[in-house]
């Protein structure tokens, strides 16, 4: 596992109404906390990637001083992500989202292949555009570009300028990933238990290193990775440092290799 400074170097909900979920974003105190799930219209293990994280935040979840609840279970669609962001994603303060991916992409739905590319997104978090946003999450290949796949002047940060104007960290995969196995449910567990955002990530990513098929066990191919700031390193459910100042300064990444 690695880290740079650069410093220093249609939605359709599956299972929620999107008007209960208005509901209870009127309706929350203080110290509560929403997560929303984002689903590619692609293959059923997505849905099941997502239920698997979200499915530990059914009713209230108190971690540390801070209590966590899914109110949004949503297909996937672009606007969900750019023109609409304030009501879906960037009004959480947790998203999770699977896809499939690649470098600063998420594909939303398969039939017509249409997606979002995160470096033309607007502005996530408190700071910029009125959203919320701290943690986001996304279950994908390659999405979560770090530092091994910068071009040759290994500048990795400037692509994700763009969204952290409030946002704490971005976790995924930088490469290739194995999915609809134990990493969300594992990841929810250990948020749940006020471990860090992204090291809980990490160790939910180490704890599929091999999966059973056809007969023999093959190794995980995902390397996870993550977006996050010096102020932000360790963040977690239970508490979390306030927000950071938005673009790339004091911004870092940790990836595995």
């Amino acid at each position: 596992m690695k880290r740079c400074n650069p410093l220093f170097s249609r939605a359709r909900t599956l299972f929620v109404v999107f008007m209960l979920s208005c509901f209870a974003v009127n309706h929350v105190k203080a110290a509560d906390r929403e997560i929303g799930g984002y689903v590619d219209q692609a293959e059923d293990r997505f849905v099941r990637n997502v239920w698997n994280f979200i499915k530990n935040f059914q009713g209230w979840q108190s971690v540390g001083g801070n209590r966590w609840q899914e109110v949004q279970y949503f297909w996937a669609e672009p606007f969900e992500f750019n023109t609409n962001h304030q009501d879906f994603v960037d009004r959480m303060d947790l998203a999770y989202v699977a896809a499939h991916g690649s470098a600063y992409s998420v594909q939303t739905k398969q039939t017509p292949n249409t997606g979002v590319d995160l470096r033309s997104c607007p502005p996530y978090g408190d700071l910029s555009t009125g959203g919320d946003l701290e943690f986001m999450i996304i279950e994908s290949c390659s999405t979560v570009a770090s530092a091994p796949e910068a071009p040759a002047g290994g500048d990795w940060w400037t692509p994700w300028n763009p969204i952290f104007q409030g946002l704490h960290q971005l976790a995924g995969f930088r490469t290739l990933s194995y999915s609809d196995n134990g990493i969300p449910n594992r990841f929810a567990n250990k948020l749940k238990a006020n471990g860090g955002i992204w090291q809980s990530w990490f160790s939910a990513v180490d704890g599929e290193r091999t999966f059973y098929s056809n007969g023999t066990y093959s190794e995980f191919p995902g390397y996870a990775s993550a977006i996050i700031y010096t102020s932000t390193e360790n963040d977690r459910l239970g508490s979390y440092a306030g927000d950071p100042a938005g673009g790339t300064a004091g911004m870092k990444t940790w990836w595995q290799f």
